[in-house]
């Protein structure tokens, strides 16, 4: 079968590669220059940057990264992490660790008054996590569509699931509350956390998926060499040593059928024809790729996806001197009222990471959500600059925090907002990380990778599961089962 994947991410790679593998024609179509979409990379001189955050998990023996690796006799380079990152609040600095007991025991101190609730609601969520584990490993895809989508759930189910599933519609907000939790300060670590997972705070999340992202940690957390773009070039290997095609440069501007499969045309007017489609790239973007009675048939049955905001970002990629980085986090949380999400992320490169650069000097990341309504006439020049410079300044005061010994000099500092995710991701409007994950709009009413359209799928971080590495990951395998791909 001729396969065409459009856009070269973590999701369209793993069905790409998988999709090879088990014997298909593959070919993937990526509009940039780069490999990982929004876990890629860029280079200015001497240093690397990874576009996101560096922080892996699922790369624990069992874990979904493993697993997809060893199956294409593949690895990716990673340090273990025992203290998976800092986070900064207002008024303490909690240690996340790795290890279940001790982050218990770190949570317990840094909130005295209230360590009697606080353990009972982390064990709560990690109890829930259990219980939900059968599941997680099967990796079920929701909604269900077809009937191996429901043999694969049944397959993790278990009789203590029905403990769970009063909780299946329940927002974390009822769960704090229970515990006594709500407006706390324990309540605003747990919004960041969450709000980088599931795109959304303790107030709005879905009870079962906070549990999960709550958990995640405890399972294996990684410091991946270079960045995580490093996951998308092992998965691009795979994929050609196994006889696949990679494309680099080839902007997909148009979807149509024809009597022998779809008819695909990049930009410059070349045309391929393939027999499926698999799209890995927002819904909104597919939509737009599609004409007549296909669009409004793609457009009908995403309709509630396609009006769900979604959130952007703004990143700051920064150079530090070596001194200022000794003895400090590799991963930072960042608190500060001077960003209207309340947090930012700063991922530091390593010691000894030649790969990010070989100079005695750390790359950082730095990474804040902003209402995308702000930026709405981002393409104004001056409306741009003005608010690039606003929040640099911003997130320059959050490396202050992350970095007390920081005199303010760098070698390279470089702001990305909205607008750089449009051009070199080609994400719409610079959307990135998918949808809130909330009772109403997560699981049972996420979008589904299988689409109403003869041989075509999608699959990336708009789809279930959502965003992440993982969620990207576990899309594109949903796509490979679909196309007979057992693992």
């Amino acid at each position: 079968m001729r396969i065409g994947v459009i856009g070269g991410g973590i999701a369209g790679l793993t069905a790409a590669a998988l999709a090879q593998r088990h014997g298909h024609e593959v070919t993937v179509y990526e509009a940039s220059r780069e490999w990982g979409g929004c876990a890629g990379k860029f280079e200015r001189g001497d240093y690397l940057f990874p576009a996101g955050a560096t922080l892996g998990m699922g790369f624990e023996p069992g874990g979904l990264h493993d697993r997809v690796l060893r199956h294409l006799e593949e690895t990716v380079p990673v340090r273990p992490l025992q203290e998976v990152m800092a986070v900064h609040l207002l008024d303490r600095t909690v240690v996340y660790d790795q290890d279940r007991d001790r982050f218990l025991r770190e949570l317990e101190n840094k909130f005295p008054s209230e360590a009697n609730h606080v353990r009972a609601f982390m064990k709560e969520m990690w109890r829930d996590f259990e219980t939900l584990r059968p599941l997680f490993e099967r990796l079920p895809a929701l909604p269900f569509r077809s009937r191996q989508d429901v043999f694969v759930a049944v397959e993790g189910l278990n009789p203590q699931l029905v403990a769970v599933a009063p909780k299946l519609y329940r927002p974390l907000q009822k769960t704090l509350a229970r515990h006594q939790l709500s407006g706390t300060v324990f309540e605003q670590f747990i919004d960041g956390i969450l709000l980088d997972s599931l795109q959304t705070g303790a107030k709005d999340a879905s009870h079962l998926l906070a549990a999960v992202a709550l958990s995640i940690y405890h399972e294996g957390a990684f410091y991946v060499e270079g960045g995580l773009y490093q996951l998308a070039d092992a998965l691009e290997r795979a994929l050609r040593r196994d006889g696949g095609t990679a494309l680099l440069g080839r902007h997909i501007t148009s979807i149509e059928p024809v009597s022998d499969g779809w008819l695909l045309t990049d930009r410059r007017g070349r045309l391929d024809i393939v027999d499926t489609v698999v799209s890995a790239i927002p819904l909104e973007a597919t939509s737009q790729l599609l004409t007549g009675k296909d669009a409004k048939s793609f457009k009908r049955q995403y309709r509630r996806h396609l009006s769900r905001s979604q959130w952007g970002t703004f990143s700051l990629y920064i150079t530090l001197p070596e001194h200022v980085c000794l003895n400090r986090p590799l991963f930072q949380q960042v608190y500060t009222e001077h960003l209207p999400s309340g947090h930012a992320f700063l991922s530091m490169s390593a010691g000894g990471d030649v790969l990010r650069t070989d100079k005695p000097e750390r790359t950082v990341t730095v990474s804040t959500h902003v209402d995308l309504s702000e930026w709405k006439d981002w393409k104004q020049r001056a409306v741009y600059e003005k608010l690039e410079h606003e929040w640099t300044e911003r997130l320059i005061e959050a490396v202050r925090i992350g970095f007390p010994g920081w005199s303010g000099h760098t070698n390279l500092m470089l702001p990305g907002g909205p607008g750089a995710w449009v051009k070199y991701t080609k994400r719409p409007n610079g959307a990135v990380g998918g949808y809130a994950q909330t009772p109403r709009q997560s699981l049972f009413h996420a979008a589904s990778y299988r689409t109403n359209l003869p041989d075509f799928f999608v699959c990336g971080d708009t789809v279930f599961p959502g965003a992440g590495t993982i969620g990207a990951m576990t899309s594109g395998l949903h796509v490979a089962r679909a196309l007979g791909v057992t693992l």
